[in-house]
């Protein structure tokens, strides 16, 4: 086979310590075929066979259905990052038709709730902010926009090759009117909303360091590979020479992401403005230059000022884009021991051989060749990218991934626990046509995903890791989750959905003095402005993502600080206080019960219904006494963990 050549070659030449053997990413996806099992009518989808056939070869049971009041619970916090209404769960629980399940999963991904939720888990990878943080905290006061875009992807199924050339080259695609060339030019924030040295006074440097995370970020979000490693030297674990390194970063270096490279550096937005509103907005500048100059009159700045009023009445907002353009292309030499001061041989732009199986990819003379690296990225012979994504929505469905590091399929990352089933459904994705809601109902509605965390001692005993998928990992929910569930239930959360709350000084930088401002303003988390410079309180105490890298694998800890903030924060005293408020106007003859079945959503039991009540009446004043009671079911695991 013409990769096992390959990488033979670049071993023996190189001095990777890969072997053929290792190559298992780089193989073609196979159709592969469902196993035979003992327990054939406990499957509900093929890819239960391919889960069920490593539980039965450990010697061990499938777990049981979990309740239908858990299922839906764990649906809502699942697809939209919400906990069910009780109205909702009771809707659920009545509903005895066969497709009951089948309906609630499409009734949730018909939500603009879901593209909140799942466009989320994208901005972790693509390192999403709205400041550039490093040495200078400069604002994107555009990036916003590549925010709405995500989430506007996620709720529109738009097919995931599409979702990636569009953030690749979304500016060389064509486009039949100014709306399509907004839609498609968008997606480019994902190159560059990351981190860049905007004050290095080695312009040089500065060009090949933004162009280097680039690389690792396309190469970890897409195709689950580390790229960086070869800018120095060949890797040393994965098939990536340092001739294939700066063959890749030829593209990039003929690409523009900044305006100016001295310092501070600017970074390029599309202006997309509407040629009128454009226009217009070209002579406001125009007046607003002469009106600033010393020699300009008071008379004259104050007829200036009347004619800017008029000019700017009704006047839309340039719509301005943050992202990479064309520059004019070139090839690269080898940066010896990555110093661009010591250089090697040049090198054509193009795409790693080993990641092709051999087939080069032709660049074009006059473009940098990022759309045809994007579209070979997206491309159903490219055997990396459906397996990732794949696993990327098994991870942050079922807490773990088949290949448990989800940003790495090199040498250095895990192998697939299951590595038939990742290609099943890899396979699945690719002829559904990258529809990610396919993969949704495909694998919520398998019995693997409807398993009970109540699993068999021994079962949790030997395999602690849940490595067989034998069984529900009950999890803590996300930062993001926690605050949103709280304001919802408080009948605080304001659903507006899109746009910045981004402040800006005048000199660019972006105002952290509201950080505090933004904290308390009550729409989902995901809507607040994300500065790398500093985060919220809230956010950090419980492993909110860290916008300066890629990162597809959420930690998840237990600290103290995760308590004090749920018994202090203002978050919770205001959402508990209003809370309260509720249970008082719900005149209910049993307010315990209504409070624990609207947090928790399930039935009180007796005792807690007698404990409520005496904590109640000890307690003295009324909403006092309520708003502990809800503090204390809010800080609750029983609120917090995904069962």
């Amino acid at each position: 086979m013409v990769l096992r050549r390959i990488i033979g070659c670049l071993g023996l030449a190189t001095g990777f310590l890969w072997g053929a053997e290792d190559y298992w990413a780089f193989a073609p996806v196979s159709n592969s075929t469902p196993p035979t099992v003992g327990n054939s009518n406990w499957a509900r989808e093929d890819l239960d066979r391919f889960v069920l056939a490593g539980i039965e070869k450990g010697g061990y049971l499938p777990t049981k259905t979990a309740e239908k009041r858990t299922l839906v619970r764990r649906a809502y916090l699942d697809l939209h990052g919400l906990p069910p209404t009780a109205a909702q769960i009771t809707t659920f629980l009545q509903d005895e038709r066969e497709d009951a399940w089948e309906k609630l999963i499409g009734e949730l991904l018909e939500s603009p709730r879901y593209g909140e939720r799942w466009g989320r888990h994208w901005l972790d990878v693509a390192r999403y902010a709205d400041t550039n943080g490093m040495d200078e905290d400069i604002a994107h006061p555009s990036a916003w926009r590549y925010r709405d875009y995500v989430i506007a992807a996620f709720n529109e199924d738009k097919p995931f090759d599409q979702f990636i050339i569009e953030q690749l080259a979304g500016d060389l695609l064509p486009a039949k009117d100014l709306e399509e060339k907004r839609a498609r030019t968008v997606g480019l924030g994902f190159l560059s909303v990351g981190p860049k040295m905007l004050a290095c006074d080695d312009p040089d440097k500065m060009r090949r360091d933004i162009v280097d995370e680039q690389m690792d970020t396309m190469g970890r979000a897409f195709l689950g590979m580390t790229i960086g490693c070869a800018r120095c030297h060949d890797h040393k674990i994965d098939p990536i020479s340092i001739k294939d390194y700066y063959g890749l970063a030829g593209i990039f270096m003929s690409t523009k992401t900044l305006t100016k490279y001295s310092v501070v550096a600017e970074f390029h937005e599309h202006n997309l403005t509407e040629e009128h509103h454009k226009k217009r907005w070209q002579e406001v500048n125009r007046l607003e230059a002469v009106r600033k100059k010393k020699e300009t009159s008071k008379e004259e700045k104050k007829r200036l000022g009347k004619e800017i009023a008029t000019l700017t009445k009704d006047l839309p907002v340039p719509f301005m884009v943050m992202g990479v353009s064309e520059y004019p292309t070139q090839n690269i030499k080898v940066h010896l021991r990555g110093d661009y001061l010591t250089l090697g041989e040049e090198v054509s732009r193009g795409v790693p051989s080993a990641w092709t199986d051999g087939k080069k990819i032709i660049m074009p003379e006059k473009q940098s060749g990022r759309l045809e690296l994007a579209r070979w990225i997206a491309s159903a012979e490219n055997p990396l990218t459906s397996r990732v994504i794949v696993n990327r929505l098994w991870r942050w469905h079922f807490g773990r991934g088949i290949v448990p590091t989800p940003d790495n399929f090199g040498g250095l990352g895990e192998r697939p626990t299951h590595p038939a089933l990742l290609d099943h459904l890899a396979h699945k994705f690719v002829k559904s046509g990258w529809s990610v809601k396919a993969m949704h109902r495909l694998m919520m509605n398998s019995a693997i995903y409807r398993q009970s965390t109540q699993a068999d001692p021994a079962l949790s005993k030997d395999d602690p890791e849940n490595k067989l998928f034998a069984r529900w990992q009950r999890r803590r929910v996300e930062s993001e989750v926690i605050r949103d569930s709280i304001l919802m239930k408080s009948n605080r959360l304001d659903p507006t959905v899109g746009g910045s709350m981004l402040v800006v000084q005048p000199s660019k930088y972006a105002d952290r003095g509201h950080l505090k401002a933004h904290s308390l303003v009550p729409r989902r988390t995901v809507y607040l402005p994300v500065y790398r410079s500093s985060g919220y309180d809230g956010q950090k105490a419980f492993d909110s993502a860290d916008s300066a890298v890629s990162d597809g694998n959420r930690r998840s800890s237990t600290v103290a600080g995760q308590a004090l903030y749920l018994m202090n924060s203002e978050l919770m005293h205001e959402s508990s206080k209003s809370l309260a408020e509720i249970v008082i106007s719900q005149d209910s003859p049993n307010p315990t019960s209504w409070l624990i079945n609207h947090l928790l959503g399930r039935e009180a039991t007796e005792k807690e219904c007698l404990q409520g009540e005496k904590f109640v009446n000890d307690y003295g004043d009324e909403k006092e006494a309520w708003s502990a009671f809800a503090r204390v079911l809010f800080s609750s695991n029983e609120f917090l963990y995904i069962e």
